[in-house]
């Protein structure tokens, strides 16, 4: 029976380090799952931040369609208001130059017939450089400037005017 005993406890010990080796592999296996866990939760991290990421892109790239898209139509309206400048710019110009050419045309009336021929040509070349086209008025008042004018004659009244109204009736010499 003393054998028995020192086979029991035999047994016990293998048995005992039977288990020990088990718990140590299932030891070191807890250690791997819980490297395995750690890497997953990670992993989870990893993609819950590239999703946040990826709809800040997205975000960020509607918001570029945006301003993309107003800077279009904003380009798209400074260029209409540069051409509207530019005509509203040329039309006053041209306006200013017509009213310059009036007044230098009327004055030149008055003037000898070498002068106004003088003056017709300048003006008439003048408009044709700056690509204006002269108001038909204008452009008749221009073209009759070389027409033969009568010399205006300078009449000078003396005496006084009350005197003829108030006749209170006109006096005829037929």
């Amino acid at each position: 029976m003393a054998e028995n005993y020192d086979d029991f406890g035999e047994m016990a010990h293998d048995a005992r380090r039977a288990l020990e080796r088990e718990r140590e592999e299932l030891m070191e296996r807890a250690e791997q799952l819980n490297v395995y866990m750690q890497l997953l939760d990670r992993i989870n991290e990893v993609v819950a931040e590239n999703r946040r990421l990826r709809d800040d892109y997205e975000e960020v790239q509607r918001q570029l369609d945006d301003e993309k898209q107003q800077r279009a139509e904003l380009e798209m309206k400074l260029m209409e208001m540069t051409k509207l400048s530019a005509g509203v710019a040329k039309k006053a110009s041209q306006e200013e130059l017509l009213k310059a050419i009036r007044v230098f045309v009327n004055k030149s009336k008055r003037k000898k017939i070498e002068k106004r021929i003088a003056v017709k040509e300048m003006v008439l070349e003048m408009a044709n450089a700056n690509g204006v086209i002269l108001p038909e008025d204008l452009a008749a008042t221009i073209d009759s400037l070389d027409d033969e004018q009568l010399e205006a004659k300078v009449v000078n009244v003396a005496g006084n005017y009350n005197d003829i109204h108030d006749n209170g009736t006109v006096n005829s010499k037929e």
